[in-house]
């Protein structure tokens, strides 16, 4: 089992919908698949979900017994297989919150517990910026894949993102590492276009892919479907499917390293800031 949490420093990147559709194109693969809303917004389910709105129920009430996780978890567009947030009240919601600070590992033990194949991967959709829910995620994962935007927002807060991950995960000797995407390229807006610049010469290898300005993507969303189902020959469904190789090609790079170089090495961010 590979536990690859989407995350990002801001909202409005694009995570879910990175999430949703590299969840696709691994299952394309042939790789195994649980894709996992720990996002309250719960909206996961309309990128994969085959009946969006069947989705009421899900991993919060699993989490307190109110339903059997196998009943929790859905089958969803191309052999994923999902398992939504679930629609909650508030009152729900901060008791279920409540519990995750109580239990910081609870998102692992419960993986654990699952005994999924050694070759399934996890993917965890997360809500954007420091949160409880985020700290499960990082304890969690094997490597993080951090959703950005060309843009001086998303730039000035990955140092956000990267404390947290040095926090959570690099002290982990199976931490693989870090894998940014940097999504709505624009290369004939000059300002994304040199934000971009900045941001690929900073991340260097850690830079996983780009996923250009495509409206094919919200037209995907508006059809309830995954980009490549929705238009296959689009530019998005081009660069998702250079990210899930590149993901794969890391993912097992790093697992037949593991045993020589046990240490994740310092981020490009880190080793910046620590000069």
């Amino acid at each position: 089992m590979v536990v690859i949490p989407v995350i990002s420093s801001k909202g409005g990147v694009g995570k879910t919908t990175l999430a949703a559709n590299l969840s696709t194109a691994l299952a394309e693969r042939g790789r195994q698949v649980l894709t996992v809303d720990l996002d309250p917004q719960n909206a996961l389910r309309f990128h994969l979900a085959t009946d969006p709105h069947g989705a009421q129920e899900g991993l919060v009430a699993a989490a307190a017994g109110q339903l059997p996780w196998r009943q929790a978890m859905q089958p969803a567009h191309g052999g994923v297989v999902l398992l939504p947030f679930g629609t909650v009240d508030d009152e729900r919601q901060i008791g279920f919150e409540h519990e995750l600070s109580r239990q910081p590992d609870w998102l692992a033990r419960t993986l654990a517990r699952f005994g999924l194949p050694q070759d399934m991967v996890v993917i965890v959709d997360t809500p954007p910026g420091p949160t409880v829910y985020l700290q499960q995620a990082l304890r969690a994962a094997d490597l993080c894949v951090i959703a950005v935007l060309a843009d001086a927002g998303s730039f000035a807060t990955l140092p956000i993102i990267e404390r947290m991950i040095d926090k959570y995960c690099r002290p982990r000797t199976g931490y693989l590492g870090s894998a940014y995407v940097v999504n709505q390229v624009d290369p004939g807006q000059r300002l994304n276009h040199d934000v971009f610049a900045l941001l690929r010469a900073r991340l260097q290898s850690d830079l996983l892919g780009v996923l250009h300005l495509d409206s094919s993507v919200s037209q995907a969303l508006a059809s309830a479907l995954p980009v490549r189902g929705y238009a296959p020959l689009s530019q998005a469904a081009q660069d998702i499917a250079v990210c899930t190789d590149r993901l794969l090609a890391r993912i097992s790079a790093h697992v037949s390293a593991r045993a020589a170089a046990p240490s994740a090495p310092a981020s490009p961010l880190r080793q910046e800031a620590s000069r």
